[in-house]
């Protein structure tokens, strides 16, 4: 019976045409190798090759082995991919989501609900997710809306409403509520890792600079510092509390209130039920 590790020395030989060359590839003496031809030549039953004093060299059948043994590497290095690649999907889920609150609570449900799973996740743009749902990059996909896609199922899975955070001595501190056009102008602190909101922000305060914080402590430090407006969500107060020193004032532009819908293909449905 033939093993791999034989067929990839005949490849070796095939490839690099000396036995010396072949060798060193394989990190194996001369020697061993010229004694591993014979005996793959004795597994064949059938000459292999052509042999003078200082040579070593394919005949024709010989040239037929080593390119149906390179065929057959080719396929088992496909098969032990595709294997691998299923086994890694059965045991991965990967949640891509357009903002961190409902993809922070989503893995909470998904680590609870699937313990033997490796649950990963990430922020991307809405077409990015539609896209990767499609494809097999995720799993479970959350967005702002509902997509209009055939092959897939959905379900709401939360809703999120941004509110200004401002200074006590803000002059609209005592505001019931603010559009986002009312501080349209003003520097505002933000955190980076926000997903689709930053359209929002684009869209809403185009005269607004924005004093840009990736990291989460440095941002929150900053709120409890600064006399700079920022943002918060519901989500986040429900989660953190209100930050000290700061009068949260609702917004009132329809856009910065969402309802979230997780999203999965219609085939992996069974799979994910308890999440659905």
């Amino acid at each position: 019976m033939l093993e791999l590790f034989q067929l990839e020395q005949l490849v070796a030989f095939a490839k690099y045409g000396t036995l010396s060359k072949a060798a060193e590839e394989l990190h194996m003496s001369q020697p061993t190798l010229t004694r591993a031809m014979q005996k793959l030549e004795s597994e064949f039953d059938v000459p292999l090759f052509r042999r003078s004093r200082n040579r070593l060299e394919f005949n024709e059948t010989g040239k037929l082995a080593a390119d149906y043994a390179g065929k057959i590497l080719d396929q088992t290095q496909d098969m032990l991919s595709l294997v691998r690649s299923f086994d890694r999907a059965n045991r991965t889920l990967s949640i891509g989501a357009c903002a961190p609150m409902p993809m922070l609570l989503f893995v909470q449900d998904a680590t609870r609900l699937y313990p033997n799973m490796a649950i990963t996740s990430e922020l991307k743009k809405n077409e990015m997710l539609e896209s990767g749902i499609k494809d097999g990059t995720y799993q479970i996909i959350i967005l702002p809306y509902k997509p209009e896609i055939e092959s897939v199922c959905c379900r709401e899975c939360g809703t999120e409403s941004l509110s200004f955070a401002l200074p006590m001595n803000h002059p609209l501190a005592g505001s019931k509520g603010l559009h986002m056009q009312d501080l349209d102008g003003e520097n505002m602190l933000l955190y980076s890792d926000i997903g689709f909101w930053h359209e929002l922000h684009k869209q809403k305060m185009p005269h607004s600079r924005f004093l840009v914080q990736s990291e989460r402590f440095a941002f929150d430090e900053l709120v409890q510092s600064s006399v700079l407006p920022s943002f918060i969500s519901d989500v986040i107060i429900r989660l953190m509390g209100k930050p000290e020193n700061r009068v949260v004032v609702p917004i009132l532009d329809p856009e910065a209130s969402v309802t979230y819908y997780a999203v999965c293909l219609k085939e992996n449905m069974k799979k994910f039920h308890c999440l659905f």
